[in-house]
């Protein structure tokens, strides 16, 4: 039975604090990170706290400003759609490639039950579940290349795309149902393989121009 209970580090502990905070919004877009406003309130010493930011430095989700400290990214929107164009063609690429190799027929299941998970997080109501798995979809596709560089290529855009995706639907349910029909969409056009038909839809899945800009819904 041992190694079957995994010791979860106070850095750890942490990292899910902080990034589950931004993720839910309790965070703000912009906000500073007190180090020892989170001392006080978390119980622990400094070093936990700033390993853990360190870390969420690395996937994007924080910012660090000279002689200023830690900040919750603020990202424009032009900074937001080429985050979102890096990821569209890694996932265009990773598509054609499947599809023109006959990796589809194993691809396709994967998407299917992906996609079952999301219906029923949307069915529950529960938004910030459903934003924790929506990039999976996609993740499928990425994975049925074959390529383990790929996979992790992709991973480390994961925890920022679901920053966006956050901040894009504000955690509402309609908004993320959007972001479900166009995954279904996407999902037929693949079966029907339809190649550049799914391509457009992933396109139009990416580029989002009424993403939020500086806390406003931009028109």
């Amino acid at each position: 039975m041992s190694g079957l209970i995994k010791k979860i580090s106070l850095r750890d502990q942490v990292y899910e604090y902080l990034k589950n905070g931004i993720l839910n919004q309790d965070f703000k877009r912009g906000e500073n990170i007190n180090l020892d406003e989170l001392c006080r309130t978390l119980g622990v010493s400094n070093t936990p706290i700033r390993e853990s930011i360190n870390l969420l430095v690395k996937e994007g989700l924080i910012e660090y400003k000279h002689n200023m400290g830690f900040f919750v990214i603020d990202p424009d929107k032009k900074t937001v759609n080429e985050i979102l164009q890096v990821v569209f063609f890694l996932v265009v690429a990773a598509y054609r490639f499947c599809y023109r190799s006959g990796k589809m027929q194993k691809v396709l299941p994967a998407l299917e039950s992906q996609l079952q998970k999301q219906k029923k997080l949307l069915d529950e109501g529960n938004a910030v579940g459903y934003i924790d798995i929506t990039h999976d979809f996609e993740r499928c596709i990425i994975e049925g290349v074959g390529n383990s560089m790929l996979v992790k290529e992709y991973d480390a855009k994961e925890t920022l795309m679901a920053f966006i995706s956050t901040y894009y639907s504000d955690n509402k349910l309609e908004a993320l149902k959007t972001i479900y029909a166009q995954h279904a969409h996407i999902l037929e056009l693949m079966k029907a393989e339809k190649l550049e038909d799914a391509v457009l839809a992933m396109r139009e899945h990416y580029y989002k121009p009424e993403l939020y800009v500086n806390g406003q819904n931009q028109k």
